[in-house]
């Protein structure tokens, strides 16, 4: 397995303005999560603004999630992209080791985008897979019937295809599910390099956030952004029964 220079791969956390508050809150457990990343690492503004040390700010003019993004990209020089979501609480130390190897397999097969978590499957999909797929394999190409075939969860992307979606129409809901013409997207099949948890959802705290803040020994004041009622966990915790049950409708 060939040598990667880190210098070609980034981390980018997608950003603005407007969300600089989740931001502030959110990405302190980076750094402690993950002091020892050795990418450079990018965080996407609109105005200049110190996050952290060892964070270079990209600039882009106030617009929608994808533009927005797609004007931070073009200024890096990376070839690989590690896309990072503003919300996303780190929640154990990253294991820096697999994700380097898992980055060498996706540079290695010129994968062009390749989840950092493994894909949630029903019942009855885990009992195919003990038959189709070798207990061995680590990574999977994605169905391409399958909803969030471009899902924002962490993953590695090659930065020119990540543009090439982004330059094109939909809001960011939209882009989780593009697909590009001959291009298979994967996922990993095995224990993720970084465990994490979304607090944010269409502009509110979800329920459970200040107790994820808490147990990562974070300040949980949430400031003045609103937080969804306590049945929206309900929800989400309905979903994901639902889903582990029968799956996706048309999966």
């Amino acid at each position: 397995m060939k040598t990667i220079p880190e210098v070609n791969v980034a981390v980018l956390i997608c950003s603005s303005d407007g969300r600089r508050d989740v931001l502030e809150r959110v990405l302190p457990s980076l750094f402690k999560y993950w002091p020892d990343c050795p990418y450079p690492i990018y965080v996407g503004l609109n105005t200049n603004y110190e996050c952290g040390p060892k964070i270079t700010t990209l600039l882009a003019q106030p617009s929608e999630w994808r533009k927005e993004c797609f004007e931070q990209l073009t200024q890096t020089n990376e070839t690989y992209v590690i896309l990072v979501l503003d919300d996303f609480l780190f929640q154990r130390p990253v294991d820096q080791s697999r994700l380097s190897t898992l980055l060498s397999k996706a540079v290695d097969s010129n994968l062009q985008y390749l989840r950092m978590l493994p894909l949630g499957r029903s019942i009855l999909d885990r009992v195919f897979d003990l038959v189709r797929r070798p207990a061995d394999v680590d990574i999977r190409a994605i169905n391409e019937g399958r909803p969030f075939y471009s899902g924002l969860q962490i993953a590695i992307w090659n930065k020119t295809h990540l543009m090439t979606l982004l330059n094109s129409n939909g809001s960011i809901w939209d882009f989780e599910h593009k697909k590009h013409p001959g291009v298979t997207h994967y996922a990993i099949t095995g224990r993720p390099p970084i465990y994490y948890s979304h607090l944010v959802e269409k502009g509110r705290w979800l329920p459970y956030a200040k107790s994820l803040l808490t147990h990562a020994g974070l300040p949980a004041n949430l400031g003045t952004r609103p937080m969804w009622p306590k049945w929206m966990h309900l929800r989400l915790v309905l979903d994901k029964v639902r889903f582990y049950v029968v799956g996706y409708a048309n999966h």
